[in-house]
């Protein structure tokens, strides 16, 4: 892979379909463009982002890089620059957009709960298989890639049609006959009429076939419009992204180079939304038309925000994403020494049958721990259970107080916790 190789696979890559999209027609686009069902490309960005999620991260890029089939052509990465040629390196705000959420998502690595090796491996993943995907299509077909969209600054030069300029006609004098008369005939003189003119609109009289004097005269090419002049946009967009960089940038620095522990994922996501807000107030306080105000801050706006309220969500003192696997699990002890203390699960279904366990030597506590999904314990009768359960985003049904409170048997402790599903305990 040279240079060469990655820049005909960003000026080829895939444009987002309007019709038989999901979400954004990323998916169906790049289907299109590599000749792959989109089915599967949609599986691996599910897969993606359940292991790691760098799934979320790569469609969001997706669905801001990739231009839709209906814009003109983007901004093409040109292999040679000629030194006479003037080359504005204008950054467009998606860039932004993209560095903004790369410092706050990878710069903390390690201590979010979807971010560690599984998120690195995915991401290395999904750009691997682009490049596989670019190595068994190089050509794009038609209408599928970036190259081959409609150029934004295309000019349509009119050509003025020739004006054909008329010969002079010229006429001659026709002489009359004359004829031959004795000498001693007296010929009367007369003075000679001129002919009558000939009306414009008609041919000459020498000629009558001859094409009529008007009919050279053809009308003027019509001018070509004007290019229409667009407004120039408000340059908040650039200015208040610029800043939310900073922000974001600073906090991070604070938190892995200061060891302050104040500044966690969720906080210096909320410090850039903070500055967009500012943004988007002074924005709205402008008298400006509406094609020419800020919208770039919107979107961008809209991508922090998602960021912070996630990170604030499985942040802190709330439960991370427990390991062990994807599926379903099924767990039925028939002795306190078969009784584990921690049972976990990432995705899936957990079912805990305690009602064979049988008697306990001491008071015993077990944890349940599971990330999306269902959990069911099945709790025994003749042993004294105490409950606690705990859901982030989810319901949960769970006894109040002692389970079996009249049993003379050590208390066995259960404690469920999810994040994202339903929570039953019953007998």
């Amino acid at each position: 892979m040279d240079t060469k190789t990655l820049i005909d696979i960003w000026n080829t890559r895939p444009v987002r379909r309007r019709t038989g999209k999901s979400v954004g027609g990323v998916c169906t686009g790049i289907g299109m463009r590599y000749r792959v069902d989109p089915t599967l490309v949609k599986v691996a960005f599910v897969v993606a982002a359940l292991f790691g999620g760098s799934g979320i991260l790569l469609y969001i890029a997706a669905l801001i890089a990739l231009p839709a089939e209906d814009e003109t052509a983007p901004r093409k990465i040109h292999q040679s620059h000629r030194a006479h040629h003037r080359v504005r390196h204008d950054m467009p705000w998606y860039w932004i957009v993209v560095a903004v959420i790369a410092v706050i998502v990878f710069s903390n690595m390690g201590s979010s709960p979807f971010w560690g090796t599984s998120g690195l491996l995915g991401l290395v993943l999904m750009l691997g298989g682009w490049w596989l995907l670019y190595q068994r299509t190089p050509t794009a077909p038609a209408g599928t890639s970036a190259d081959q969209l409609r150029p934004s600054d295309g000019s349509t030069t009119a050509t003025p049609a020739p004006t054909l300029i008329a010969d002079e006609v010229v006429t001659n004098d026709v002489l009359a006959d004359t004829a031959v008369r004795p000498a001693s005939e007296t010929i009367p003189f007369a003075a000679a009429e001129p002919p009558a003119p000939a009306p414009p609109d008609a041919p000459p009289s020498w000629d009558p076939l001859g094409t009529a004097r008007f009919a050279w005269d053809l009308p003027e090419p019509t001018p070509p419009e004007p290019p229409v002049v667009k407004p120039p946009r408000s340059p908040l967009t650039s200015v208040f992204a610029g800043l939310a960089l900073i922000a974001a940038t600073v906090g991070t620095a604070a938190r892995v180079l200061g060891d302050v522990e104040w500044f966690t994922v969720g906080r210096i996501a909320g410090l850039a939304l903070a500055v967009l807000g500012v943004g988007m107030a002074i924005d709205a306080l402008q008298r400006r038309q509406s094609n020419t105000r800020a919208a770039g801050l919107v979107p961008l706006a809209i991508i922090v925000g998602v960021v912070a309220v996630t990170a604030t969500a499985f942040s802190g003192d709330r439960p991370a994403f427990a390991s062990g696997g994807i599926g379903d699990r099924s767990w039925h002890p028939r002795s306190a020494e078969q009784l584990s203390e921690t049972y976990q699960l990432t995705i899936g279904t957990t079912s805990l049958d305690l009602r064979d366990l049988g008697g306990l030597d001491h008071d015993r506590t077990i944890e349940i721990h599971q990330g999306i999904g269902d959990m069911t314990v099945w709790l025994p009768d003749d042993i004294r259970v105490k409950t606690e359960c705990s859901t982030v985003v989810g319901d949960q049904t769970c006894p109040d107080g002692i389970v079996n409170p009249d049993a003379k048997t050590p208390t066995l402790t259960v404690k469920a916790n999810l994040n994202l599903g339903t929570v039953e305990m019953k007998q």
